[in-house]
């Protein structure tokens, strides 16, 4: 942490004024800066502060006008309690699954290819092993991989790469956690552990760059790892490939949610957008869009974290897309697809309201398809 950087706050409150869940919870990021402030060190009563509400959208950051980064503070007061083991058992359960297999759900690592063998794909995906070459790697993502839901986003983006003939393989088993929850959690050790291991993988593979299907993979292969190859989001890759070319254009109206990790984080505003706008009749915006989007509380570990039983975010969303008389939310991130999907079930109104990942939504929509 930069000390000097913190010095800098002047508590004008709009970390917290923007922070999406300080009307929420007991998180209050201009009062822990404050408390730093005050006593020199980081708070170790996590109860009291609301510090695992956090969802790490990057918010306050953003809004700071002294680039105090305040996040830090709170990523550091997290791996404060990690290593002082003040965390909660679902915490450590997630840890120690990702230390033992790789993944934080606790599945068996020979089961991250099931997707392959479920539903139906166009082209058998290739594995690929030590010493072989394909043009780019498909990084699967754990929430990807094992969960039945999200597994359709890869079957959908491995129909459209084939369809757009772009050589590419996944790791299949040798895949790891890339380590963004795992990071964003406190256990800095342990995601060093998974970098070093991923990228002695990626060393013995001969590839010309990575394809992800979640911003968070993207953002930590991207900004957090040394990799001497291009990474991309799948909505980017898409759409320098020319997959708008290949859509036959509905007659619906949809609205796209931007992912924090792949908006305000990279900046990927455009190319989502520019995809769904030849996908659809018309493309509406929420209110709260782009830079402004409001988070869906699906990172920071969220999905590990137990929370305050409030009314959550995602729900937000929803809402406001009801009023707005819009049956169809878009995204490009499988923890937004989750915590919207989420949404939809609690307010009950599934079959008013559908959720799609970009993906799943461009392969039904393939001209000449079914």
């Amino acid at each position: 942490m930069n000390n000097q950087s913190l010095l800098n706050c002047i508590q004008c409150g709009r970390c917290t004024g923007g922070c999406p869940v300080s009307l929420k919870s007991r998180l209050n990021v201009r009062k822990l800066l404050y408390s730093f402030h005050l006593t020199s060190s980081l708070p170790l009563q996590a109860e009291e502060t609301g510090i695992w509400e956090c969802t790490t959208c990057t918010t306050c950051n953003l809004r700071c006008p002294k680039n105090c980064e305040p996040l830090n503070i709170i990523l550091e007061t997290r791996a404060n309690l990690v290593e002082k083991g003040k965390i909660s058992t679902s915490i450590i359960r997630a840890l120690e699954s990702t230390f033992l297999h790789g993944n934080p759900f606790g599945k068996a690592r020979e089961r991250r290819t099931d997707w392959l063998k479920k539903g139906s794909l166009s082209t058998p995906v290739r594995i690929i092993k030590e010493g072989e070459e394909a043009e780019y790697l498909l990084f699967v993502c754990c929430i990807v991989a094992y969960d039945p839901r999200m597994q359709e986003i890869a079957r959908s983006l491995s129909c459209l790469l084939s369809t757009l003939n772009v050589d590419f393989a996944i790791l299949g088993e040798e895949e790891n956690c890339c380590g963004s929850e795992i990071k964003r959690m406190g256990e800095t050790g342990l995601f060093a552990e998974l970098k070093e291991k991923n990228q002695q993988i990626l060393e013995k593979i001969k590839i010309k760059g990575i394809i992800t299907i979640s911003p968070h993979c993207y953002n930590t292969l991207k900004n957090e790892y040394e990799l001497n190859l291009p990474v991309y989001h799948y909505t980017e890759f898409l759409l320098e490939k020319g997959v708008q070319n290949l859509i036959a254009p509905s007659e619906e109206m949809g609205i796209f949610h931007d992912p924090c990790f792949l908006g305000k984080m990279n900046k990927i505003y455009e190319p989502p957008r520019a995809i769904l706008r030849k996908a659809l009749k018309e493309l509406r915006e929420f209110e709260r869009a782009r830079e402004n989007s409001l988070c869906c509380e699906g990172g920071g570990g969220r999905i590990w974290i137990e929370s305050e039983s409030k009314e959550r975010l995602a729900e937000k969303r929803v809402t406001e897309a009801l009023d707005l008389k819009i049956s169809k939310i878009f995204v490009a991130c499988p923890f937004c697809l989750s915590t919207l999907e989420d949404a939809v079930k609690v307010k009950g109104v599934e079959e008013t309201v559908k959720v799609f990942d970009i993906a799943e939504y461009l392969t039904q929509h393939l001209k000449g398809g079914d």
